[in-house]
């Protein structure tokens, strides 16, 4: 047998009992693995990680909740990875192989991902909240309205498979609670599952946003330098008139100005690569535009004022 068909534990060794070793009553323990943060189980403290483990326990008996539990508590799980695919977990139970987890949203069709947005942008609290990391009450009303699968709302829209091909599968619990627990600490991922990162949607519902309050043109303006089109003269052709302004600076005057693009500095350097509960490009839009109007409101003030302090 070669290396890479041998058991495996978290730490990367082989978990092959000895020859003749029978199954044991408890589940093979699993070096530095993945638990729940707390102690007493899952905590769930938004209505998205509510939401899920309501779905999660609904396809499950009390056994199976019961184990599930104490596996994810345990860290019997060795590997968890959440991706636009799905989440895929490994979870070691009493056989010498861990047990292989699948869990699958169906993903959105574009056609339904661009109804969403559309509608969330329209909406300034919807989409207030959204860029700033937190996940609105009443989405899942929108969800609804929209005839768009969420979470409970379209059961037969998710999927879960697990190696053990048990009907009633503590493996599955165990890796659906630990999502719960994540969902608990950022419900964003919850778009993740659908089949689009968060910072996509993030982006495309600032664009969105911004065509709803200031026209297409501050929407999708690329706001790179333009080049221009006239070659221009040699040098030595013109060094008599080198530092002389030309006529050419009068048509510079008369040129309107560009439209004025929203943020452009944050569009150009795109999504923050550091990762939290908070976008770091929202924060900052959200911090220039309090800045810009404060200066603003203070321009407007000193205008007001007289001239002579003692009129």
């Amino acid at each position: 047998m070669s290396e890479r068909d041998q058991p495996f534990a978290a730490n990367g060794r082989s978990s092959r009992p000895p020859r003749g070793a029978t199954r044991p009553e408890n589940p093979r323990r699993v070096r530095y693995g993945i638990k729940l943060k707390a102690r007493d189980g899952i905590v769930a403290r938004n209505w998205v990680a509510r939401r899920w483990v309501q779905l999660l326990e609904s396809s499950l008996d009390a056994e199976a909740r019961t184990e599930g539990m104490q596996y994810a508590r345990q860290g019997q799980i060795a590997t968890f990875e959440l991706t636009p695919d799905g989440l895929t977990a490994r979870v070691q139970g009493r056989a010498p192989r861990p047990y292989q987890v699948q869990m699958n949203c169906r993903a959105l069709a574009e056609s339904d991902w661009q109804r969403l947005i559309e509608a969330m942008s329209s909406e300034a609290l919807y989409s207030a909240k959204l860029l700033a990391g937190e996940m609105p009450e009443h989405l899942g009303e929108l969800f609804e309205q929209l005839d768009i699968p969420f979470l409970d709302a379209a059961r037969e829209s998710i999927t879960s498979t697990c190696t053990c091909e048990a009907a009633n599968c503590k493996h599955r619990a165990a890796a659906g609670y630990l999502l719960a627990e994540r969902l608990s600490d950022d419900p964003m991922i919850v778009f993740r599952l659908y089949g689009m990162p968060e910072t996509q949607l993030l982006e495309r519902l600032r664009q969105s946003r911004a065509m709803h309050t200031q026209g297409v043109a501050a929407a999708h303006v690329d706001p790179l330098i333009p080049e221009t089109q006239d070659e221009p003269a040699p040098l030595e052709t013109c060094l008599e008139d080198f530092w002389r302004s030309g006529p050419e600076l009068a048509q510079l005057e008369q040129t309107a100005p560009e439209p004025h693009v929203a943020h452009a500095l944050l569009r150009r350097l795109g999504p923050s690569p550091l990762t939290g509960r908070f976008p770091l490009v929202g924060l900052l839009a959200s911090i220039y535009d309090e800045v810009s109007q404060s200066a603003i409101r203070m321009r407007d003030q000193a205008e007001r004022l007289p001239e002579d302090p003692t009129e």
